[in-house]
């Protein structure tokens, strides 16, 4: 275990309509997609959680509904902040099967008292999804909630930022494969190739 005072989130929402069917049920070595993701990244955290709507799931996370309406990850982040047991969240989607634990232990590594939110930038972008959340930031996040915001690194600028640079992350990941996302059901069978 990394730290006993971080949860794994991992956001089950979404349509996928581009891919045509639930990412996270999609079958994969060992179960499906999200077997895959909690039996490979699990036991680095103190419990894991999963976010989304109407889930029906055989492992051992614990299922979070959305608490509100909107259709943007950010409310699967705020779900899974509120019901989370521990001060901090590692969020990533259901779709991201190579995120690197070296990653992890890096953006841990940079979570102190300092910052609310511990976020990779790669090729000049926040990527929010694979990103270290304090839970006290679900009030910072209602209020643009409430704001009719969307995007979900609209509220960074209310909260204290430690970014992590591509430079830093190629250390531990030199093909930058954890921000890969399954998005198409090319990106899915490229996928089994790359497990192969």
């Amino acid at each position: 275990m990394i730290s006993g005072d971080i949860s794994l989130l991992i956001l089950a929402g979404g349509v996928s309509s581009r891919m045509g069917c639930p990412k996270h049920l999609l079958p994969a070595f060992g179960g499906t997609m999200i077997d895959q993701i909690i039996s490979r990244l699990g036991n680095l955290f103190s419990e894991v959680i999963v976010a989304g709507g109407d889930l029906d799931l055989n492992n051992s996370a614990r299922i979070v509904d959305d608490i509100r309406s909107e259709q943007t990850p950010l409310v699967g982040i705020l779900s899974g902040i509120k019901a989370s047991a521990t001060s901090n969240v590692f969020v990533i989607g259901c779709d991201m099967p190579f995120v690197k634990p070296g990653l992890i232990h890096l953006l841990i590594s940079r979570k102190d008292d300092t910052n609310d939110i511990v976020v990779p930038v790669i090729r000049g972008y926040y990527e929010p999804l694979c990103t270290i959340y304090t839970c006290s930031t679900s009030d910072k996040i209602e209020q643009y909630l409430d704001s009719d915001g969307r995007k979900v690194t609209g509220f960074f600028q209310a909260v204290r930022l430690t970014e992590v640079q591509e430079s830093e992350i190629k250390l531990f990941d030199p093909l930058l494969e954890s921000f890969i996302n399954l998005n198409t059901p090319s990106d899915y069978r490229d996928y089994y190739i790359r497990c192969c």
